[in-house]
């Protein structure tokens, strides 16, 4: 399959209006550059040389409305495929495409999803559309593997990227030497029907349930007792930042902040640090580690002037990058 053919393959796969939306190469490092048209894609994938061809499964129209309408699996796990394949057809009744990228296999199912940011739609329990997309991507993911996936990703509609059969997956184009070896391949075509998601609705109402149980009773728990999260507003501004420096010795600060003065879960802190943080450095079990050290110790973030007083290397690095 030629890398044009594999372009209008997965762009089969999503709803109108197909633009704008996000593509990424080895040429741009990785780095998602927003394109209007298939000619713009093709384009940068021709400059590129075909390697490490991606583009975003969700468009600036699903990513604005909020409508995850499409479940993407990142399958490292190559003898799980046929339980995966099966749990895709025995609990939604759906023959998703499958995609060899060398490293694993693609799992592409669209789905039928309304906008979750329609005023008619409340947000379930104070959790924000996009909060909630963020979860209902990630959970589903886990859901329809039985965990067999790559726990270590973190979809979201800002972030989940396809590669384009026909391309090259350079990783596997410098070990191999060989074009065929590292060529990305279709192993399944969907059967170009858009699933209803009724039957696990309630599956990912129950999750996100327990989910707000267990950030309710972490606040129950820490009591009158926990200082005011405006104290902490520069740690709040930071997660907003990309740092090049000083992030082993803020991951505790974090932590604190997130779990002990925001009440959230080692879930969601986990996944928010994870993108917050160099993911090629920090892995997803080591993140969740620092944040069950937070749970245990109970302590809380220290203050501006504290890392002032003790660390001011430290202390310029989050005044510079809250200023800028």
């Amino acid at each position: 399959m030629s890398p044009e053919d594999g372009l209008n393959f997965i762009l089969s796969h999503f709803e109108e209006p197909l633009w704008p939306r996000t593509v990424s190469t080895r040429e741009t490092h990785n780095s998602q550059i927003l394109v209007a048209s298939k000619d713009e894609a093709q384009d940068i994938f021709i400059k590129s040389k075909f390697k490490d061809c991606r583009i975003s499964a969700f468009g600036q129209h699903e990513q604005v409305k909020v409508i995850p309408n499409l479940i993407f699996v990142d399958l490292d796990n190559r003898d799980a495929l046929d339980e995966t394949l099966i749990l895709f057809h025995k609990t939604i009744k759906a023959r998703p495409t499958v995609i060899d990228t060398g490293n694993g296999y693609g799992i592409i199912q669209p789905i039928k999803m309304s906008p979750w940011n329609d005023k008619k739609i409340v947000s379930y329990k104070r959790k924000q559309p996009d909060e909630l997309a963020k979860m209902f991507l990630q959970w589903v993911e886990r859901y329809l593997t039985n965990y067999k996936c790559d726990t270590g990703n973190h979809p979201s509609l800002n972030n989940t990227m396809i590669r384009i059969p026909g391309t090259y997956n350079t990783k596997l184009l410098e070990r191999n030497k060989s074009k065929n070896i590292s060529q990305v391949k279709i192993v399944y075509g969907w059967d170009r029907i858009r699933v209803p998601t009724e039957s696990i609705r309630q599956a990912f109402i129950s999750h996100v349930d327990k989910i707000i149980l267990s950030e309710q009773k972490r606040n129950k728990f820490l009591g009158k007792s926990v200082p005011h999260a405006k104290n902490f507003k520069w740690i709040k501004k930071m997660l907003d930042c990309k740092i090049s420096d000083g992030r082993e010795r803020l991951l505790f600060d974090v932590t604190r902040y997130l779990l002990n003065i925001c009440g959230d879960s080692v879930e969601n802190s986990t996944s928010k640090i994870h993108s917050w943080l160099d993911s090629r450095h920090y892995e997803e079990s080591r993140i969740k580690s620092h944040c069950f050290r937070a749970l245990k110790d109970k302590k809380y973030p220290r203050r501006l002037k504290t890392i002032r007083n003790s660390d001011s290397d430290l202390y310029n690095i989050i005044m510079g990058t809250i200023k800028n």
